[in-house]
């Protein structure tokens, strides 16, 4: 069960209003982030990132979307998204995601920011305790 606050519940709120996107999710951090309905990606952009983009000045914070998924897998694969993944491995709690050597740097992000934030999200909605970044 995910649990919100009052001002997540407000983002989420603006969000909606904003972009007409579906809101599953929102974590917020210096930083927000929103997953999405999946199908919704495109709502919550905009063509040319316009809404996204307007959005941030509204908000006055860095906005992160994700799209969520059913399947697990590429769900996984959507947190991380632009980088590429290999290959993801589901083992109970754990989650095991392969990227090139290069990529890993940025799956794991300045100070584990990135990674931190995969593994709130894979948390809430998967139950999963561990996200481990490996090279191919």
């Amino acid at each position: 069960m995910i649990k919100l606050n009052g001002p997540e519940i407000n983002y989420i709120t603006l969000f909606e209003k904003l972009t007409g996107a579906s809101v599953k999710d929102c974590i917020a951090t210096e930083d927000l982030t929103f997953v999405v309905k999946e199908g919704d990606m495109g709502l919550a952009i905009g063509k040319d990132g316009v809404i996204i983009n307007k959005i941030k000045r509204e908000m006055g914070k860095e906005i992160h979307v994700y799209e969520h998924s059913e399947d697990s897998s590429k769900f996984i694969k959507n947190l991380f998204y632009p980088i590429t993944i290999d290959k993801v491995e589901i083992e109970g709690k754990i989650v095991k995601i392969h990227v090139t050597p290069d990529s890993k740097k940025r799956a794991i992000g300045r100070g584990g920011k990135k990674i931190n934030t995969v593994r709130e999200i894979a948390k809430r909605h998967l139950d999963i305790e561990e996200v481990q970044v490996l090279d191919i």
